[in-house]
């Protein structure tokens, strides 16, 4: 015989993000994010289920993170890397061997140079093989994180012609691999999402109080593209910013966001749905066993009441002689 499923033991998953974890095939991310909802979206309740250790959690959760289904951890220092993930020390001996024995390789470095608008020096080329080797990024997907790497930059300094360095790609590349973006359609997933925060962005940043226009910086384009992938209303976005405020005096990203989570848990997706579920329930007075139902009098108690003020008036009028 099946249990009897209560109301408050049935958790509600949006189609989109059965589809994103389906599609990443992630089963720890999967695990978290059950665990989230289960927790109503409190981080310290969820990891406090799972009983998992950081190296387990914190790559489930940046994946979660990268999909805009779960928040931005808050900030923890990371573990020092393993001895073995850290980058080799390639020589200019290993790139001349790469440039000339891997057509592939060098088919990139034309590439990159092309898209950065520079000829690349010893440690720009030690930076493309560090993606190249020792991360094992296909080059479609190189080429993605560059053009990636180039708009943000652009947008950031508002200049269409700044192009990053490629110290700073390869530190790109290295939270990419972090976030499991290696193959070409996950690389594409991230940067639809990624393009849909950046047209809200600057929607966001006056929703919470930013009056002067400015790119978001990291933290807050992590929470923008989480609210964005949520479908969250500007409407929306602004009441929890106005609770924020009211509640911490000033505004605070992870608060704000553990508010935006539990509407979008609750379904809630307009300001009225908040003011009605935030309402308690109306009180049902019941009417005491001695207190009558109806209050209206009798036909025979009117009469009554009638003839005794005919009654005194007739009095009133004879005293008045």
């Amino acid at each position: 015989m099946s249990a009897l499923l209560l109301p408050n033991e049935i958790l509600s998953m949006s189609a989109q993000a059965a589809r994103l974890l389906v599609e990443y095939g992630d089963g720890d991310g999967a695990l978290l994010y059950l665990a989230l909802l289960e927790c109503g979206g409190d981080g310290d309740k969820a990891t406090a289920r799972l009983h998992w250790e950081d190296g387990r959690l914190r790559p489930a959760w940046e994946r979660l993170a990268a999909l805009g289904l779960a928040p931005p951890r808050p900030d923890t220092p990371a573990p020092p890397p393993p001895q073995d993930s850290r980058p080799p020390e390639y020589t200019r001996g290993d790139i001349a061997a790469a440039l000339d024995r891997e057509p592939v390789f060098q088919g990139l470095c034309r590439e990159l140079e092309g898209m950065l608008g520079r000829v690349f020096t010893d440690n720009d080329l030690r930076c493309v093989y560090t993606i190249y080797d020792h991360l094992g990024l296909p080059s479609e997907v190189i080429l993605l994180l560059t053009g990636f790497a180039i708009s943000r930059e652009r947008r950031q300094k508002n200049s269409p012609a700044a192009c990053p360095r490629m110290p700073a790609i390869q530190r790109e590349a290295f939270k990419w691999k972090r976030l499991g973006l290696d193959t070409l359609e996950r690389a594409e997933d991230y940067l639809r999402r990624q393009e849909a925060a950046d047209a809200r962005e600057w929607e966001i940043l006056q929703a919470v109080g930013v009056t002067e226009r400015r790119p978001a910086v990291e933290k807050e384009r992590e929470y923008i593209a989480a609210w964005t992938d949520m479908g969250l209303s500007g409407e929306l976005i602004r009441m929890a910013y106005e609770r924020t405020v009211y509640q911490k005096k000033a505004m605070n990203w992870p608060y704000m966001n553990k508010i935006l989570q539990s509407w979008h848990g609750a379904g809630y997706k307009t300001p009225a749905q908040v003011e009605a579920g935030d309402r308690p329930p109306k009180r049902q007075v019941q009417p005491s066993k001695n207190q009558p139902r109806d209050f209206q009098p009798s036909p025979e108690r009117i009469q009554k009441n009638n003839d005794w003020l005919d009654q005194f008036l007739a009095e009133q009028q004879k005293g008045g002689k």
